[in-house]
């Protein structure tokens, strides 16, 4: 009888468990939408390794490519701009309205536009990245950026549009302005 009992609550267990959702996973790539008919897939590890130690993949050489000049400046002065904040601060900030509006122009970048699914991943994202990686999160020791945001990110994969982008980084990397000088200090 006690064998049935184990055998009934095994296969319960494993009912239970295959109904469960997955835990949602880091961003493994990006899509980089240029146009509509332009999309070039990189990995996330290749994007870091640029980041942090210059190294070009194949894709990556690509994209760069497909930009004039200015625009690979502006891409690659996007993926290595770094906010240098401590988690107690971003985890004040990440709900105030400054956050909030700063946060509002960042969805356009992902597509499609689901802005009501994509901000409270983006925050929990922004939350993480600032967290210290011997902590358990994804911030680098000199800050943290869009690669550590995707790193935390919970989409096996993202999209983002490339001119929108390269709008966002040319409107200057002035944070105090971005948050309406909602950092204090």
């Amino acid at each position: 009888m006690m064998r049935s009992k184990s055998w009934v609550w095994g296969w319960g267990f494993l009912a239970l468990s295959l109904g469960m959702a997955q835990p949602a996973q880091a961003a493994r790539s990006v899509n980089f939408w240029f146009n509509i008919l332009e999309v070039v897939n990189i990995s996330v590890p290749d994007l870091r390794r640029f980041v942090d130690k210059n190294e070009v993949s194949p894709r990556l050489q690509r994209t760069l490519r497909l930009l004039p000049e200015k625009d690979r400046q502006g891409f690659e002065q996007v993926l290595r701009f770094k906010l240098p904040l401590d988690t107690r601060r971003v985890v004040r900030l990440v709900d105030s309205p400054a956050v909030e509006a700063a946060l509002g122009q960042i969805p356009p970048l992902f597509l499609p536009n689901q802005a009501p699914s994509v901000l409270p991943g983006m925050k929990g994202a922004v939350i993480l990245a600032s967290i210290p990686r011997d902590k358990g999160g994804f911030r680098d020791k000199d800050g943290f950026g869009l690669v550590n945001i995707l790193e935390a990110y919970p989409a096996a994969e993202m999209n983002m549009d490339v001119p929108a982008m390269l709008r966002l980084g040319q409107q200057g990397f002035d944070i105090q302005k971005i948050l309406g000088g909602g950092l204090g200090r």
